[in-house]
């Protein structure tokens, strides 16, 4: 048997060692092509879903942020101790119903955001789980009594901290479009959520009448309205 195997090598058959050889250099470029070409098909898909993940939650805290300052605000009044000092600032708007229009106020100046902000177009900084927004937050001019409000209507927009520090001139009033990008997309100048309200004083004795007086100042008003 043994002899019949020698015969058989010598003829020119494989042997053991040839049988157990691996890839040739060849096969081995081919692979690392296949590799190439589906690792860069599958690297742009991938990005875009990273970013995409990334802008979908920092909208959802975003809008958390805008939510709780609409609630503070308004948590205020309900307690009767907001006034002209802890109130946001007022936006310059001027003409027909002023407090209806408070989406038209435009967006924050470019700028690094401050502590306080004393303006309608400065921002603050606010930190939610790790990430950095600048908030605007304004007021329309309202209906006061002395310093206390009866009604005026409020703003909440909430943009990326990076959106605010370049640039010259306002950023863009209309909230980013929520769809797939594969980078910062519209959150580079937009921002990531806009809320408008409208706060009115109503637990006071006279605060229906002065906020139908508000409304129109010509209207007739319940009897015992001075």
């Amino acid at each position: 048997m043994i002899n019949r195997l020698k015969r058989y090598y010598q003829a020119g058959g494989c042997s053991p060692a040839q049988g157990q050889q691996g890839l040739t250099l060849i096969e081995c470029l081919v692979a690392i092509i296949i590799v190439g070409l589906v690792s860069s098909a599958i690297a742009p898909a991938l990005v875009i879903s990273v970013a995409t993940r990334v802008q979908s939650q920092k909208a959802e805290q975003a809008l958390e942020l805008a939510q709780s300052e609409i609630d503070r605000v308004r948590l205020l009044v309900e307690r009767s101790e907001a006034n002209t000092f802890n109130l946001p600032p007022s936006a310059p708007i001027t003409g027909t119903n002023p407090d209806t229009r408070v989406a038209e106020v435009a967006g924050p100046a470019y700028g690094a955001p401050v502590a306080a902000p004393t303006t309608a177009f400065q921002t603050r900084t606010a930190n939610l789980n790790g990430n950095q927004f600048a908030v605007q937050v304004y007021r329309t001019p309202g209906r006061f009594v002395g310093s206390v409000p009866v009604t005026f209507g409020m703003g909440v927009r909430v943009y990326d901290y990076d959106a605010v520090l370049n640039g010259t001139g306002n950023l863009d009033k209309n909230p980013a479009a929520l769809r797939m990008v594969n980078g910062v997309g519209q959150r580079g100048r937009r921002p990531l959520v806009a809320l408008y309200t409208n706060v009115t004083v109503g637990e006071g004795g006279t605060s229906l009448c002065q906020y139908i007086q508000h409304i129109n100042a010509t209207a007739s008003v319940p009897t015992g309205c001075n």
